[in-house]
């Protein structure tokens, strides 16, 4: 079974790019979930306090309330973990890139638009381009 990063460690990478959290509406959530046993996924949410960080049940992409996932396999988790202190979202991109992580994105682009997410996909890779239709 593949392991997911530490919840303080995930707090913690959230805090190094808080640029990118910072655009973020109360309540925009991604969760981060392994491909090989998606049980529990691991969930940024932002709250009134900024972002807050729990493993959750993973009950499927439809009913996580979750704003964006993240499905990663083993390798891509192992490459998360040791990243989560530096370069993360030069890992997840690259992750997205070669199909070891799959993004998920659960909502329509206004919505995520009128939350905040527009930076943080960008990051990921995902650029928005025209208007939200």
């Amino acid at each position: 079974m593949s392991a997911l990063p530490e919840p303080d460690a995930w707090q913690a990478a959230a805090a190094r790019h808080n640029e990118l959290f910072a655009a973020l509406e109360p309540g925009a959530r991604i969760g981060l979930v392994a491909r090989e046993a998606p049980a529990t996924m691991l969930l940024w949410e932002v709250g009134d306090a900024g972002i807050e960080v729990r493993d959750a049940p993973f009950p499927g992409f439809a009913a996580s309330g979750a704003d964006i996932v993240l499905a990663a396999n083993a390798q891509a988790l192992g490459e998360i973990c040791s990243a989560v202190d530096a370069q993360l979202f030069v890992v997840l991109r690259a992750g997205i890139r070669s199909g070891a992580v799959v993004c998920y994105v659960l909502r329509r682009r206004c919505d995520l638009e009128a939350k905040g997410f527009e930076e943080l996909l960008d990051a990921l890779g995902f650029a928005f381009m025209g208007a939200c239709r």
